[in-house]
């Protein structure tokens, strides 16, 4: 795809999204990782570490060589609250280099932003509540970074779309235009409101209120919609919002691994029963 977002929005959507993100060279060490991934796998998201290994993922070589993108490894990772989830990696190029491009996420207990009654604290708020946290050891990527952030918006098979204050989709990346069966045609998709895509409508409705108040979602199971049959995805969405104003989202959808798990209701991100 060539309508990127900006290379200010790709930027705050590397150094901030919620799920883990990693650039590996074609001998699988770490290039480029973000927040999330230092929080998730601390010194193994250093440049040079050798990623396939740390997450307890065999055969990397041979994914490498199939070029193909895969979703839900399953991973370990460093992080001694959240030592187990998922993998998905695609391959590309970036200057005629091969490269590969990692979205990691932990499995978590129940969602964000508040549990069921009686379920205990959520270790999906934990874990945003360490992503957000501060970090003088994280150093932001910059401007040289949007080349393959480039790359992975068009590589990784995980989707990701950003959205205006209005509920409007402005931007989605292959991943997601496919998800929702909009690959022939995304302008059927994309500039128009999310609403459509979700098969409860419950769901999205209390989702704009909470992406304008900047809450987070995490690990959060729903349906979306692809031709009228329901897709089990799991979503890590939290917002750039400015002067309390939303700026956009920064929405990354996996399918789910577990797709025959129940889905998550509403009243499990209210803070008051």
């Amino acid at each position: 795809m060539s309508n990127y977002p900006s290379s200010e929005q790709l930027l705050d959507l590397f150094n901030w999204a919620s799920p883990a993100m990693l650039v590996t060279d074609a001998e699988g060490l770490v290039v480029l990782a973000n927040k999330a991934a230092t929080e998730l796998l601390a010194d193994h998201a250093s440049p040079g570490s050798k990623l396939a290994d740390a997450l307890g993922i065999e055969g990397y070589a041979a994914l490498l060589a199939a070029g193909k993108p895969v979703e839900n490894l399953a991973a370990a990772f460093a992080n001694p609250h959240f030592t187990s989830g998922y993998a998905n990696v695609g391959f590309g190029e970036v200057d005629g280099g091969t490269y590969g491009f990692w979205a990691l996420r932990p499995v978590t207990t129940h969602p964000t932003p508040a549990p069921q009654a009686g379920e205990g604290a959520s270790t999906a708020t934990a874990w945003i509540g360490q992503v957000d946290q501060s970090n003088a050891a994280y150093s932001p990527v910059g401007a040289d970074a949007v080349k393959f952030i480039q790359a992975y918006y068009d590589t990784c098979p995980v989707a990701i779309h950003l959205i205006e204050e209005d509920g409007t989709v402005a931007h989605a990346n292959w991943k997601d235009i496919a998800i929702v069966g909009a690959t022939e045609k995304p302008d059927s998709y994309v500039g128009h409101h999310i609403r459509h895509i979700y098969a409860d409508q419950e769901v999205v409705e209390d989702f704009l209120g909470r992406w304008g108040e900047d809450a987070p979602i995490i690990d959060f199971r729903a349906d979306f919609l692809n031709k009228g049959e329901r897709v089990p995805v799991v979503i890590f969405s939290t917002a750039k919002v400015e002067d309390n104003k939303l700026k956009n989202t920064r929405c990354f959808v996996f399918p789910d691994s577990n797709p025959e798990r129940a889905r998550d209701k509403v009243k499990a991100l209210d803070l008051n029963f």
